[in-house]
This record gives C-alpha cells, sequence and structure tokens, in this order.
C-alpha cells in the first residue's frame, strides 16, 4: 500500500455565478521514501494539489469529491482536530517565502520549540535540544546562536534551511515544498535542494516538491507529474519523461529550457497562456495552445493511454500508439 494515495480529487472555488473547478480527478500516488515531483506553469493547479493534501485550502475553496488517503485513513473526511496531528507532525510543508512562514516577533528558537511542545509531551530543554540538532542537520552555522536570532536576523538562504529544520522536527514520513527556491539567488538554490535531497535519502522521508524548473526536477525527483489547468496530463520516471516527453505540453516546457536552444538564438515558447479558472476550454484544455490540436481534441478530454511507463493523457499520443500497434501486427 502507498504512504499517500490520492483518488480522483476535485477542488472547487465558491464564488458568485457558480463554482470554479481547480483540480479536476487527479489521481497519484507517494511511496516511502520517494521523491515527486509537480510542474506545470503558473495556475496549473500545483500548488492547490498540495494544500489539498493537508486540508488547508482557504475558503472559498473546498474538497468536493475525492480521497486523500494517508496510510489507509482518509485526510479528506478527517476533522480539524485529528488533522492537526497530521500536519507538521507526520506530514510537514516547506512554503515558498520563509518570511512569511516565520513569525517575525518570536525567535528562531521559540517557534521551534512550540512546534515540538505542540506534538510531544517533553521539556523545553529536551525540545530545544531537538532544536539545536535539526538546525545542525541543516548546516547552520553556529546553530545555539541562530536559536535566539529573529527571521530578520537571518539571509534568505538561512532562513530558508531553518524552515527546512522546522519541517524535520518530529521526523514526518513526507515533505511536501512548494518551490522552496523561489525567492533565492542560484547558488543558494543549488545549495537548499542538494542539502533537502541529501536529508530525505538519509531520513527515508518521502518527499513532494512543487516547481516550474524542469532543471530542479530532473535532478532531484524519481517520477513527476505535469499538470495542466488542474488536470495532470502525464506522468511517469522523471527520466523517461525528460529524456523522451510524450505530451506537447510537457515537450513545450522542455523546449522551452534556455540549454535547449542555439547560442544567441530566440528563445521558445508555447504559444498562448494558461486559461483562467473562468475560462477553460472544453475537451483538452491545451487545444487552443497545441500545434497537432484536432476537432476531437475540442469536443472531450482524452483518457490515459500507457507509453512505456508513462501515462499521458492525449488523443495524438493515443493515435500514434495504436499506429504502431497495427505496423507490428502487420509485420508479423
Amino acid at each position: 500500500m502507498a504512504l499517500l494515495e490520492v483518488k480522483n480529487l476535485d477542488v472547487r472555488f465558491a464564488v458568485r455565478g457558480g463554482d470554479l473547478t481547480a483540480l479536476r480527478g487527479i489521481s497519484f500516488t507517494l511511496d516511502k521514501g520517494e521523491r515527486l515531483g509537480l510542474v506545470g506553469e503558473s495556475g496549473a493547479g500545483k500548488s492547490v494539489a498540495a494544500f489539498s493534501i493537508l486540508n488547508l485550502i482557504a475558503k472559498p475553496g473546498y474538497i468536493a469529491g475525492g480521497q486523500i488517503l494517508f496510510e489507509g485513513r482518509d485526510l479528506a473526511a478527517m476533522s480539524e482536530r485529528e488533522l492537526r496531528k497530521i500536519r507538521g507532525n507526520r506530514i510537514a510543508m516547506i512554503f515558498q517565502d520563509p518570511m512569511m512562514t516565520l513569525n517575525p516577533v518570536l525567535t528562531i528558537g521559540t517557534q521551534m520549540v512550540e512546534a515540538i511542545l505542540a506534538h510531544r509531551k517533553i521539556s523545553k530543554k529536551e525540545a530545544r535540544a531537538i532544536a539545536l540538532d535539526r538546525l545542525q542537520k541543516v548546516q547552520i552555522p553556529s546553530p545555539e546562536k541562530r536559536l535566539d536570532q529573529y527571521p530578520h536576523e537571518l539571509s534568505g538562504g538561512m532562513r530558508q534551511r531553518v524552515i527546512i529544520a522546522i519541517a524535520l522536527l518530529l521526523d514526518p514520513e513526507i515533505i511536501i515544498a512548494d518551490e522552496p527556491t523561489t525567492a533565492l539567488d542560484v547558488t543558494i538554490q543549488a545549495e537548499i535542494m542538494d542539502l533537502l535531497l541529501n536529508l530525505c535519502e538519509q531520513e527515508n522521508v518521502a518527499l513532494m516538491l512543487i516547481t516550474h524548473d524542469l532543471g530542479v526536477v530532473s535532478q532531484v525527483t524519481q517520477r513527476m507529474l505535469v499538470m495542466y489547468s488542474g488536470r495532470i496530463i502525464e506522468q511517469g520516471p522523471t527520466r523517461e519523461i525528460i529524456n523522451d516527453a510524450q505530451h506537447p505540453y510537457t515537450q513545450g516546457l522542455i523546449n522551452a529550457l534556455p540549454q535547449m536552444g542555439e547560442p544567441g538564438a530566440r528563445l521558445f515558447q508555447i504559444p498562448g497562456s494558461m486559461p483562467s479558472l473562468k475560462n477553460v476550454p472544453t475537451g483538452c484544455p491545451f487545444h487552443p495552445r497545441c500545434s497537432f490540436a484536432t476537432d476531437h481534441c475540442k469536443r472531450a478530454m482524452p483518457e490515459y493511454v500507457r507509453s512505456g511507463n508513462v501515462d499521458v493523457a492525449c488523443y495524438e499520443v493515443a493515435n500514434l500508439i495504436e499506429q504502431e500497434k497495427r505496423m507490428q501486427e502487420a509485420e508479423s
């Protein structure tokens, strides 16, 4: 049994004029110690999916259907009191901006100790020792000193290390990292991702990494989900997708990487933009931007087809697989 299994998850936002659907029947699994990447442009639904797992969707958002099974128990059906025992304890989250996560009027040590005491019946001295140990694990210099400092006294990279230390405080089974390096410069980004990868491997912690950076995904994750307009359109082993992407959208994301272009040449760009929740196209939501789109794509959302070890929701890929089967049958 998978550590985490999401089944047909629907998330909607109740607004005037009717509900807007942010996630449409997404399903995936996460095993213990596995590293999973969620990729896609802004507005694809990556962060909504992450927040839904811990039922942190703020009103007017709500989970409209589906299951979120953690060790066989449905998180979507749990009470707030039951969820509180899991959030930060069994499943931890690293948010995009450390300054929005850390309380500016409390020292780092106070915040870490409070997080531990909320879930463990131990003394403050023992909790402080655990906090110090986690700061040492994330390689913060002079960790004893940092415990008594305030967030504004630390650099951006150091604050992000503190957030990772807080995520590790209670030895969680899963860490959800929502674009953890967005506000950092390139060299610090690499350090933080290496740190997160090493810690997950050492502690055998499952990682769900939400990002728009395919370079990071290719280096850190074992499997990846490509999201578009609230749907998962391609999922499978990371290397297989990066080396031989099947869906036209995934191909576009890879071709848009700077290293894919010729020096001095204009960078590739997928035409158009992600549709808003109010104007999601019928059928395959990517068809207005797809050079392979047919009338069939405009009428109905494609089902998943298997290509190698990858599941893809695309009529063009389905047609190519069918043609290949016919050719093999004709040859035999």
